[in-house]
């Protein structure tokens, strides 16, 4: 479990630095090019509890660390926004990386709600399985993060990478694992991670969701033939399924130890092969670089064979090409001054439907937790006495009821009291389903029924735009 420490020289910078920023504050390790530690894991009291005060906070992480700050740093921070990310394999199947990562950011927008062109996003694929391809999603708005890179030059370093600190590609009990389970207990979410050589499974669930135990429990079953089991743990303590083996990164050997397995990720030679990694790169398409370059290389010499045509022809077509760009180049900002105005009125328009709607929401609340004891009482006073409820059972979006009737016509009789009595807790009554059970011999009856009520939604949170409603 020990990681290799080298003794730094003396006033020598290191390589690269790993913080580990958490709300309250940060750990500092520093490691050479190849991702060897050459320090102990320093305590800086100093964190970032919410990811719009992450420039800032870097700031105040760098003037605080008792030494200069690495040639490059990585930023493992805990409050940046990750998010599991599904889509359809058929969408994306033989698609170039920047239409993946539009339609991975148009996915999110709808589960942050968050416009994807004020943000900025890194990938990691983790499987295909049962026609839906699996990625974990890191983003950042824009806006913060032009200004976290000013604060990192103004510090005099290098930003390497930006990361959740969750979903370590590595085994901490042994590096010979081929197949191996860990769970990671953060601040505010759960990571599962189920490691096999075909794919990498994810459960990724909130502490606020009151399901939680019943979906980690759900995905464990489906993974019980795992052997290598572990669980880490920062500062959140829950009372989680036994595993062979535990760390607590609040403990000094295990955080030195975990910050070390990353370091050897992060330095290898494409990191982002491992993780969602949000980089400083540049993002020009080389193909149109290189294009642009060659471009300039034969302009440069049709320049200098016009020098051996001085002619007032020449001097003409060159005037006319330069009013053809100057044209052109109006004509570019004239079309992007009008999509920034469609843009303004779109975001105004999310606006106004978003005050409208936190203005129902209280209502609406109120309506769905008394809905159920709403159909209970309209059920006990709607039926009639020769019919009898036999099941009741709910499946989220639907509720089923079913039970026998002495006479076929009551059943159409329950549901009319229904939809009187249920008028604007958005559910929708199917005609009832009634069968003949023919358990009298020559006289019909007693007949099966069976009533249906479809939750249609809060009307006024559904999608109103065809944009919306496709995705």
């Amino acid at each position: 479990m020990l990681t290799k420490l080298k003794l730094p020289k003396l006033l020598k910078r290191p390589a690269h630095t790993l913080l580990f920023i958490t709300e309250v504050k940060t750990f500092r390790i520093d490691t050479d090019s190849k991702g060897i530690l050459l320090s102990e894991v320093e305590v800086i009291g100093h964190g970032c509890r919410a990811i719009g005060q992450l420039p800032k906070a870097f700031a105040k992480i760098a003037e605080q660390s008792p030494a200069p700050l690495g040639k490059k740093v990585w930023l493992l921070v805990l409050r940046l926004p990750a998010l599991l990310v599904s889509l359809p394999t058929l969408q994306i199947k033989g698609v170039d990386e920047a239409t993946l990562m539009q339609a991975l950011q148009f996915e999110a927008e709808g589960m942050t709600g968050q416009s994807s062109q004020e943000m900025r996003a890194a990938h990691y694929f983790l499987k295909t399985e049962n026609d839906m391809s699996d990625y974990w999603l890191v983003q950042i708005e824009q806006l913060l993060w032009e200004d976290l890179l000013k604060a990192v030059k103004k510090s005099k370093t290098q930003l390497a990478g930006l990361l959740h600190p969750g979903l370590l590609p590595r085994f901490l009990g042994h590096q010979a694992a081929d197949e191996w389970l860990r769970m990671e207990a953060w601040s505010m979410q759960l990571l599962a991670i189920c490691r096999t050589d075909a794919h990498t499974d994810v459960l990724a669930v909130s502490f606020e969701q009151p399901q939680w135990r019943a979906e980690l429990e759900h995905w464990l079953l489906a993974h019980e033939a795992q052997v290598d089991t572990e669980t880490l743990l920062n500062n959140r303590l829950e009372v989680l399924p036994a595993t062979a083996g535990g760390y607590r990164l609040n403990n000094p050997d295990d955080i030195a130890y975990w910050l070390g397995q990353w370091a050897a990720v992060l330095t290898a030679k494409d990191p982002s092969k491992e993780a969602a990694l949000l980089t400083a790169s540049s993002t020009i398409n080389p193909d149109l670089l290189w294009m642009g370059g060659s471009g300039l290389v034969v302009l440069g010499l049709c320049l200098a064979h016009a020098g051996w045509f001085i002619q007032q022809r020449s001097h003409y077509e060159a005037e006319t090409q330069r009013l053809t760009r100057v044209e052109k180049t109006i004509n570019d900002l004239n079309k992007k001054i009008s999509d920034a105005e469609t843009q303004k009125h779109s975001l105004e328009d999310k606006l106004d439907k978003l005050a409208g709607d936190a203005a129902s929401i209280p209502a609406l609340i109120k309506n769905l937790r008394q809905r159920p004891a709403l159909l209970l009482r309209a059920l006990a006073d709607g039926r009639d006495p020769q019919l009898i409820i036999e099941t009741f059972a709910s499946n989220g979006q639907q509720v089923v009821i079913e039970g026998v009737a002495l006479q076929p016509q009551l059943a159409s009789q329950l549901v009319n009291y229904l939809a009187l009595n249920l008028r604007g807790l958005n559910w929708q009554l199917e005609p009832p389903t009634v069968k003949d059970m023919d358990l009298l011999g020559m006289d019909p009856g007693p007949w099966a029924v069976t009533l249906k009520l479809t939750d249609t939604g809060a009307p006024s949170l559904r999608p109103d735009t065809p944009e919306a409603t496709k995705k």
